[in-house]
């Protein structure tokens, strides 16, 4: 990979809040070209990086459709751009219930947009990445680790990101190409703030959701900028964790 940031492109899946958003602004603001992606519309947070003369376009992409979707946007970037970089697959569902609660649908639309999406986008943006020797970083969680109650399917489904990212970087090692996986603990994001509301039945008040674990989102950005980079290209399917050593104890 060039080393000029103001070459290269990243697309950041649910790119427009929490980690994904942080992220979106600050490989924009070091010069990178950024297509950020969600299944919203855009919304203010873009248009105001636009206003800062920040050089990101938004994608609204379905990733319950992972296979279409990663096509979509991988077309999408090289339309615009040329090429692509790197890829950071951030996009994630939260779904709080008791394994017997759970259903067919809710099942399938966390696994589509938790692990089938950033296959699919890994196997979509493959040949893009292989000409500049580009890397792929999947956001998994510490709660891959873990088991936590009604949380079986997003704990489970980040446990077979981390595998997988183990064997995409296996599958793309003699072609250049990098996949790692890093793992947020506690952060201060939309996502997690909802699975504190299920988790706890009321919104969290200030002291519950507040600790000196929690991280904000740019501190995590800053970890997925560094592994993008050439000073790092010798970290190759690792899983890291970046919860400020919540997991020890």
């Amino acid at each position: 990979m060039s080393s000029n940031h103001r070459e290269r492109v990243a697309i950041i899946t649910g790119g427009t809040t929490g980690l994904g958003g942080a992220t979106v602004k600050l490989f924009a603001e070091k010069g990178y070209r950024v297509l950020a992606t969600n299944i919203d519309d855009r919304n203010q947070f873009i248009d105001a990086l636009l206003a800062n003369g920040l050089n990101v376009s938004f994608f609204a992409a379905d990733l319950r459709k992972p296979e279409a979707a990663a096509k979509a946007i991988i077309a999408r970037a090289v339309e615009l751009w040329g090429r692509v970089d790197v890829v950071v697959n951030c996009a994630a569902r939260i779904e709080h219930k008791s394994v017997l609660d759970v259903t067919e649908e809710d099942w399938d639309a966390i696994f589509a947009v938790n692990l089938k999406a950033p296959f699919f986008m890994a196997q979509a943006a493959f040949p893009q990445l292989e000409r500049v020797q580009g890397c792929i970083i999947n956001v998994s969680s510490t709660n891959a680790w873990r088991v936590n109650l009604k949380n079986q399917l997003y704990d489970s489904l980040k446990a077979a990101l981390n595998h997988m990212s183990k064997g995409l970087a296996l599958e793309f090692r003699d072609a250049g190409v990098r996949v790692n996986a890093i793992m947020p603990g506690g952060m201060h994001t939309p996502l997690i703030t909802q699975w504190l509301e299920k988790h706890l039945g009321h919104a969290p008040t200030p002291e519950e959701s507040t600790s000196a674990l929690m991280a904000q989102p740019e501190w995590l950005a800053q970890g997925i900028l560094a592994l993008a980079s050439d000073e790092l290209r010798w970290i190759n399917g690792a899983e890291l964790p970046m919860d400020g050593g919540a997991f020890l104890g």
